[in-house]
């Protein structure tokens, strides 16, 4: 399962949608399986203009990933006070989508360079829920607008971290 985050759908329904809004689009075309959380619905609804009851119409079509109580919240602040010992200022927004990421399995796809901070100072030690591992896609457009991305990914896991860099 993919967590859309809300930096793609923002692309997605831009009147130029970048490589990250084509990815999006591809991955519903070809019903690639894919979620939303009800902070990253928060998000997009808040910033509409126009639209409002098409795009709610339209988002309540995908899966949700919802918080499962008290963990979830632990993960989250537990991801922000490590940020924080590191002097990196994280979003509360951003520590609980990555918790609810971490605890349904699910990976990340998102053009929030926070995500990528996350998964770099995770630790091995680090206490998240038992079994997970989790991709963060950050998708960065180059200057010249050239046909070439950077995707970098990083996989947050409780006993490993590993980073790649591919360029497509």
């Amino acid at each position: 399962m993919i967590l859309v985050d809300t930096s793609v759908w923002i692309d997605l329904f831009s009147p130029s949608p970048g490589r990250a809004g084509d990815e999006l689009r591809r991955m519903i075309a070809e019903d690639e399986p894919f979620a939303l959380t009800g902070v990253i619905v928060t998000e997009i609804l808040q910033g509409l203009r126009r639209d409002v009851h098409r795009v709610e119409r339209y988002l309540s079509l995908w899966e949700m990933l919802e918080p499962r109580g008290f963990s979830t919240y632990h993960a989250a602040s537990a991801i922000s006070r490590l940020a924080r010992s590191k002097g990196v200022s994280l979003t509360t927004i951003d520590t609980l989508i990555a918790a609810i990421a971490l605890e349904h399995h699910a990976n990340l796809f998102s053009l929030d360079k926070d995500f990528s901070r996350i998964a770099r100072m995770t630790p091995p030690s680090f206490a998240l829920p038992a079994g997970t591992g989790n991709l963060v896609r950050y998708w960065r457009e180059p200057r010249d607008r050239g046909s070439r991305v950077t995707f970098f990914a990083c996989t947050l896991h409780p006993m490993k971290l590993f980073r790649r860099i591919v360029v497509i």
